[in-house]
């Protein structure tokens, strides 16, 4: 079987054989059914299928955040999976660059907007800050 590779660029764009995967419902099936092996490469497994996934930097994206009625926070990602903040959540930055953790340890990338949003919740305890929503 002739397997093409799927990339998602660090800008969480998603692509096919270097086009662009432009219908986000197709790309959100595709990140819904996405594993991460034992030595950190991830894959796409839809029933028996197995698809290998190039990621430039994370397979998590957030472009968009939601103030809930009940004061919660939602972010939606690039994929259009959505992750309600409850809690507090660590914020890791490589270099000045801010992640969260959905899934996997430091697996989404914040865009500029949503950190900056954000930043009315940070909690900073010495050299970590965290995100607290009530």
């Amino acid at each position: 079987m002739d397997v093409k590779p799927i990339t998602i660029r660090k800008n969480g764009k998603w692509y096919f054989d270097e086009a662009e995967m432009f219908r986000r419902n197709i790309v959100n099936i595709l990140a819904v059914n996405m594993h991460r092996s034992e030595n950190g490469s991830y894959y796409i497994k839809i029933g028996d299928d197995i698809n290998p996934l190039y990621v430039e930097d994370v397979p998590f994206y957030a472009t968009g955040l939601v103030e809930q009625e009940d004061g919660g926070i939602k972010l939606v990602f690039f994929d259009l999976q959505e992750f309600v903040l409850e809690g507090e959540l660590k914020l890791t930055l490589k270099g000045d660059v801010p992640y969260i953790s959905y899934k996997w340890e430091a697996d989404t990338r914040l865009s500029r907007g949503i950190y900056w949003k954000l930043s009315h919740y940070f909690d900073i305890r010495g050299d970590e800050t965290f995100i607290v929503i009530n």
